[in-house]
């Protein structure tokens, strides 16, 4: 419309502004305002027009000029900086695993401090680090969190925190456990290459044995609840049983060891009294209900199974041959003591049977 106006003859565009041609004086100062505001309004939109297709390619221009000044290391640089992913969008990204990794091998640390501590205190901070990195990037991204997330997430947090607690509570207190720790293959690990190798690893599996209360978090969203509330609800059950079990049970042996009859015998009081090693059971109790209750999580992302199997199966068989190795000890210990084998034969190791 404004180049129809800009073109045509200043009598058409007194006929479209309503004016005629008559020959007036009072026409024609009408007609000649109104020509002059459809100029006016031309030429503003001509450069309106202009100025929209110029700036972007000034803008193109201005931009590629600065590309082209960047160093290769600094367009690598920016390029990495924009993959990593902001904290509301961790959790669903490549890279919750690795932090939840580094925020395990953390605690793990103490170990330069005392070697002993990267499978102790270190081993229950460890584990309360990563139940609260899970919970934090699942609250950071602002999805829903379900009842029997939270009380997942809270057995790790409730576990990992009373370890870590009982176990320094212990080195500072147990003489006994003082004498045993100074003989510990973990103590032999001097150097600073060498600890820092053990402390990685230590805190890698600590990683993978808590990785299911990530995937649990990062695939809330997607559970089938209808077919696998029940496989969850199970899982959470075992997982604070077994805390609650290891709980008891390494309070009842402590308190055992203070006693003048706990310095020169076995620990057959409370739990003990039917299974030799209730700790270590309670330990694989949890460990395995920790792994069930994210099983439906991992199945919405079966890679993530992979390294969840490979700490729940060390673990399981660290107790086993924990259990083992104490049978055996205290059987070369007390060989020729009778009470100590009518106790052995009617108790069991770590399940009924064993």
């Amino acid at each position: 419309m404004t180049t129809a106006f800009r073109d045509a003859p200043f009598s058409d565009m007194l006929a479209r502004c309503g004016t005629t041609t008559t020959p007036t004086t009072a026409h024609a100062v009408r007609g000649a305002r109104c020509a002059s505001r459809a100029l006016a309004a031309t030429a503003t939109a001509t450069v309106e027009h202009r100025s929209r297709r110029l700036v972007p390619r000034q803008q193109s221009t201005s931009s590629s000029s600065l590309k082209s000044c960047e160093s290769p290391a600094a367009r690598r640089m920016t390029t990495r900086t924009n993959a990593l992913p902001a904290l509301p969008a961790l959790i669903a990204s490549h890279y919750a695993w690795p932090a939840l990794t580094a925020v395990a091998i953390a605690p793990v640390c103490l170990a330069y401090v005392n070697p002993i501590y990267s499978f102790s205190v270190g081993y229950g901070a460890s584990v309360l680090a990563a139940s609260i990195a899970a919970y934090g990037m699942h609250a950071a991204s602002g999805a829903a969190a379900t009842t029997l997330l939270l009380a997942h997430i809270a057995g790790g947090v409730f576990y990992g925190a009373r370890l870590a607690g009982f176990l320094y509570y212990r080195s500072v207190t147990w003489d006994e456990w003082k004498e045993r720790a100074k003989n510990a293959p973990e103590v032999k690990q001097t150097g600073f290459a060498k600890q820092t190798m053990v402390i990685a690893l230590c805190g890698l599996l600590y990683s993978c044995m808590s990785s299911p209360m990530l995937w649990h978090a990062q695939n809330v969203n997607v559970i089938n609840y209808a077919t696998c509330e029940i496989v969850i609800k199970a899982g959470v059950v075992a997982q604070w049983l077994g805390a609650v079990v290891e709980a008891v049970a390494d309070q009842q042996k402590y308190n055992f060891k203070a006693t003048e009859r706990g310095k020169t015998r076995w620990c057959d009081t409370g739990l003990y009294a039917k299974c030799r090693h209730p700790n270590y059971l309670g330990e694989i109790l949890f460990w395995v209900g920790t792994f069930v209750a994210g099983v439906p999580a991992m199945l919405t992302r079966p890679i993530t199974c992979v390294p969840a199997s490979v700490g729940l199966f060390f673990i399981v068989m660290l107790m086993l041959g924990a259990a083992k190795r104490g049978d055996k000890k205290q059987a070369e210990k007390y060989a020729d003591n009778a009470e100590y084998k009518a106790w052995a034969d009617n108790s069991c190791s770590l399940f009924p049977g064993n």
